[in-house]
């Protein structure tokens, strides 16, 4: 989906320390993560961490309005609205580009490899951001997102265009992260839908506005396509850096951070913590962000994963002993890796305190989603290029409808949100539509593909996707502490991102072998193998041929669509059942539903808030 933006600032109003006081709504829905219907769980008071402590201190520098507190908000949004235009743009030519390497078919391998990357990128982001601060992790994620589009638009194969993709990945997944954190800390709960509905509202102009650049530049200005962003994206960074460092610099000026949450320098000086040597502090580092289970999670999974995109290619198919090889030390590396997170590791990527029954359920809905999603939508955009004689202006808009309507449908659950102070049945609600999205999907692939079924398909799968992905965020960061939020949203990211992974390593193995079969059972009376190598190596020459041809192509690639939107609508039905098993918590004036900390601009919200009864605050479906 999209990036977000802000909302106000955090205080304790009914606990002397933040987390200190554990609401009841924690009591009802925290549960060991083997046993969730056993007894409640009381939570671990974790040590409020540096980057947490830095933005509540940031909170009382800028106050509770103003202009410097806007300037703020503005500066985040103008981020926002970079970052989409660069993904309105991105996606468009992402299949145009790989096609100019007469690589299309490595679309699957290439989304594998950059998902993985996404999924474990996002605890080690969130830690930085945690354990540093926030401006920092935005530093760290500008240097990957630049440095990936450098990379991308000097690309000679597709090798290299590849390794930038994955590079670029790291980016932008990190910009995406740190802005939904930052929304998350100066956000009260019944806000919060909102104010992540409004951060992702540029790109319903993008969308628009990405047709024109894309048309502009043509199929040939790919590169210039991602290269331009390297300026972009800095440039519209560099107000919400130069604000966030110097609100950091003039909160520790004013003693503002307590001696615990500053930072190794401070504490050096404060003579609370002997002196480091650099490589002392590189190896603590890596040790808190856990970087070997990090890298055990990835390997594993690129391992387990990449033969369903590449066995297609790989002499004798299944039986290749390289892929044997690759699938059996991916399950060792995976089990190496629980061993570790379960009995070695003193920071586990997955901390158990954080397993509650809503955060579960928001980890299966969302996996599935994106386990669906990229099952159906990995080869989406090619096939629509194909089978319908659009410009290619309208197809830059067509491939943007779900994005509009994602934005837009996020902002309409903000609102349900705040109106009714729940989520839950929101969200199941989203859930129902999106399936009742894909059964259309899936008729359309059947009856000739028209345009009214086409569009109409996007619009009920983004109606029922923002309810949905709203609703878990909001639940998600609802079920944890404060000092947990970071972990928690890099977690349903990596999660769900995995799930991703998955599905388009199913998409391309389903491609891989339907099309070629497919294109040969429609086309071998009337053209070559080389011809029809060609044909499937590249979208924009199975939609130059002759319409005698076409019409043989079109039909090769509704069979072979029909065979991933299927399973992705039986998919769906499961992620139902998910939501109607989480909590329903009330959203009110609190930075999140465990602790009593209330959000600087909103205490005559909370005073409202105090007011409802028990019975009403506190119900969990």
């Amino acid at each position: 989906m999209a990036t977000r933006p802000t909302a106000l600032a955090v205080t304790s109003s009914l606990a002397a320390v933040p987390g200190s006081r554990i609401s009841d709504d924690y009591k009802d829905d925290v549960k060991s993560a083997h046993d969730v219907e056993t007894q409640p769980q009381e939570v671990v008071k974790q040590e409020e961490d540096p980057g947490v402590a830095r933005i509540e201190a940031l909170y009382r520098v800028f106050g509770s309005g103003g202009a410097k507190i806007w300037t703020l908000y503005i500066s985040i949004l103008l981020i926002c609205y970079a970052t989409s235009l660069d993904s309105s743009v991105a996606y468009t030519f992402y299949a145009i580009a790989t096609s100019a390497f007469s690589a299309h078919s490595l679309l699957g391998a290439i989304d594998v490899a950059i998902s993985i990357m996404g999924s474990v990128c996002r605890p080690f982001i969130a830690k930085i951001a945690d354990h540093v601060s926030r401006p920092w992790a935005y530093l760290f994620s500008l240097f990957f997102y630049v440095l990936g589009y450098i990379i991308i638009a000097s690309s000679k194969t597709v090798n290299a265009f590849a390794a930038g993709q994955v590079i670029y990945k790291v980016g932008n997944v990190g910009l995406d992260l740190v802005t939904t954190i930052i929304i998350g800390d100066v956000s009260p709960l019944e806000w919060r839908g909102l104010f992540q509905g409004l951060a992702s509202a540029p790109w319903i102009i993008n969308s628009f506005v990405a047709g024109y650049i894309t048309a502009d530049l043509g199929t040939g200005g790919w590169r210039w396509g991602y290269g331009m962003f390297c300026i972009i994206v800095p440039a519209c960074m560099a107000p919400a850096l130069m604000i966030l460092f110097w609100a950091d610099l003039k909160a520790k000026k004013l003693g503002e951070l307590s001696l615990a949450a500053s930072d190794y320098t401070a504490r050096v000086r404060a003579g609370t913590e002997e002196r480091k040597s650099w490589h002392r502090l590189v190896w603590d580092m890596l040790v808190v962000i856990d970087a070997f289970g990090l890298v055990l999670l990835g390997v594993g999974f690129s391992l387990v994963l990449l033969p369903f995109t590449l066995y297609t290619t790989a002499k004798d198919g299944w039986r290749n002993p390289s892929l044997i090889a690759m699938f059996v030390v991916g399950g060792i590396v995976l089990i190496a890796y629980t061993y570790w997170e379960i009995y070695v590791t003193a920071h586990p990527i997955m901390p158990k305190r954080i397993w509650n029954r809503t955060f579960i359920m928001c980890v299966i809905i969302d996996a599935l989603y994106y386990f669906g999603g990229y099952l159906g939508d990995t080869y989406f955009s090619s096939w629509v290029y194909v089978v319908k004689d659009w410009s290619f202006r309208d197809y830059t808009f067509f491939n943007n409808t779900l994005t509009v309507g994602l934005c837009f449908f996020g902002v309409v659950a903000g609102l349900l949100m705040r109106i009714t102070h729940r989520y839950k049945y929101i969200q199941v609600t989203g859930l129902c539509i999106r399936s009742l999205g894909l059964g259309l999907r899936l008729h359309t692939s059947i009856k000739g593909n028209p345009t009214a079924e086409l569009v109409m398909t996007q619009i009920l799968i983004s109606m029922g996707g923002a309810f949905s992905v709203v609703g878990s965020q909001v639940a998600s960061q609802a079920s944890v502490p404060h000092t947990d939020m970071a972990t928690a949203i890099s977690l349903l990211g990596m999660l769900t991102n995995l799930g991703g992974a998955i599905g388009s390593a199913v998409a391309a193995a389903v491609w891989g072998h339907e099309m070629p079969k497919n294109l040969t059972k429609e086309l071998g009376g009337i053209l070559s193998a080389e011809q029809i190598e060609a044909i499937y190596g590249s979208i924009t020459t199975a939609r130059d041929q002759p319409d005698n041809i076409r019409t043989g192509v079109i039909k090769a690639y509704n069979d072979t669509v029909f065979r991933l939107y299927l399973p992705a609508l039986f998919i769906s039905f499961v992620a139902i059942i998910a939501g109607l098993l989480a909590s329903n918590f009330h959203l009110d004036s609190r930075q999140n539903a465990i602790e009593d900390k209330v959000v600087i601009g909103f205490e005559n919200d909370a005073d409202h808030a105090s007011e409802k009864t028990e019975k009403e605050k506190h119900t969990s479906d």
